[in-house]
């Protein structure tokens, strides 16, 4: 096995993670954890690129992306994980129930306990401490190796488009997400939108009632995350059935609300390759129609995506195995754990993640991050330390087959 690890100890990335978790970054809040990366690559000489990215709203986040330059007769690599935590409404899931402090990452029974420490703050930990082996080892890289802790991803992966839009295109790309471990070649995809349903505001007379309207929306799209048939065989999605994804699509109503005389219901749609946007819409659009049709009061608007700051995540094909970068990172594994990987959805199956996006524009990309998630979302949100330390290894091993 090669000497580049011994230029990591295993305490290294525990700890960066637990620095990492005592810094709150909820979604769209990610400045101050991203200066504090920069900050850590500036100390220890990588090129930085410390990007503002900006928001619907008007104001801005920050993501750092770190740099180890080659001499460009080789391909590139980026290790990508993203900073921005699960979010409730500006706070913690259930926070009352944590026994565990969310920002405190303490370590009991081999475990790291604290918000973002699977969802991932230890992947992010891993590519940090990765790149870093590789920088201590001094060995020349015939590719640039890129390590982006981009922001946003749970708000439709904005971090990653906007470092797509700067112009970053490496041949190969790892998402570091928590899949137990296991080499995702494929994810699905997810449509958000809102279905809002228009009555009227009345007292002690009859009136049209959005809120009795909507249970017929909800009762055409339920229940939760069960496959939906297709069209032919009696549903009403228009798609073909993908075997490393068994089980999709299939969606679920995630919130309703109620004002005066509009009541909204918010829904995700988890989508496998072959179904876009576009046809989501259609298709949702004609389930709508035949509500409409049997019931002259009724009266709706389909919005999607969810809204203009947060875009849907695409369902992109398999990333071949025989790719230069599946198979070193599966070679990789199975070195260091002794044992190989499984290949294919794996432990992430119905999950999203920034490899859609990386995908979309070319490049090479497949997911392999530590944690396994028994259930989302979870209070007292934990990782396994053992896990991190597989990651960082592997990853390092993956780099320098790839770049040096």
């Amino acid at each position: 096995m090669s000497d580049i690890l011994k230029h990591i100890q295993d305490n290294e990335p525990i700890e960066l993670t637990q620095n990492l978790i005592r810094i709150p970054s909820f979604l769209w809040n990610e400045s101050e954890v991203g200066h504090w990366i920069a900050d850590w690559m500036t100390e220890r000489g990588f090129e930085v690129d410390l990007q503002e990215v900006p928001l619907r709203d008007g104001r801005v986040t920050h993501q750092a992306i770190g740099i180890l330059k080659g001499d460009g007769t080789g391909p590139s690599l980026m290790l990508c994980g993203h900073t921005d935590t699960s979010d409730w409404n500006g706070d913690v899931f259930r926070k009352d129930e944590w026994q565990y402090d969310p920002f405190g990452a303490e370590i009991a029974d081999g475990k790291i306990y604290g918000l973002g420490a699977i969802n991932m703050k230890a992947g992010v930990a891993s590519i940090m401490m990765a790149a870093e082996a590789i920088r201590r080892s001094g060995k020349p890289l015939k590719g640039d190796l890129i390590f982006a802790c981009v922001v946003a991803e749970t708000g439709g992966g904005v971090g990653a488009l906007h470092l797509i839009e700067q112009g970053y295109r490496p041949d190969y790309c790892i998402v570091t997400e928590a899949g137990n471990l296991d080499v995702g070649v494929i994810s699905v995809g997810y449509v958000q939108g809102k279905v809002r349903v228009l009555g009227e505001f009345k007292h002690r007379v009859p009136y049209i009632n959005p809120i009795e309207k909507i249970t017929q929306v909800i009762d055409a799209f339920s229940p939760s995350y069960v496959q939906i048939p297709r069209q032919q065989d009696g549903g009403w999605l228009r798609y073909e059935p993908h075997d490393l994804i068994p089980g999709f699509p299939s969606m679920a109503i995630r919130n309703i609300e109620h004002y005066q005389n509009v009541t909204t219901i918010s829904f995700d749609l988890r989508i496998i390759p072959g179904m876009t946007e576009a046809s989501v819409r259609e298709d949702m659009t004609a389930r709508l129609e035949k509500i409409k049709e049997a019931d002259p009061d009724f009266a709706y608007e389909l919005v999607v995506p969810l809204s203009e700051q947060q875009p849907n995540m695409p369902a992109r094909d398999a990333t071949p195995v025989d790719s230069p970068v599946v198979a070193e990172l599966i070679q990789a594994h199975t070195k260091i754990t002794g044992s190989e990987p499984i290949v294919g959805a794996g432990h992430r199956i119905g999950a999203t993640a920034d490899t859609c996006h990386f995908k979309g524009v070319g490049i090479t990309c497949v997911e392999y991050g530590p944690g396994f998630i028994p259930i989302w979302p979870m209070v007292d949100e934990c990782i396994d330390v053992d896990q991190i330390i597989t990651a960082t290894k592997t990853l390092t091993l993956t780099a320098e087959a790839l770049v040096t």
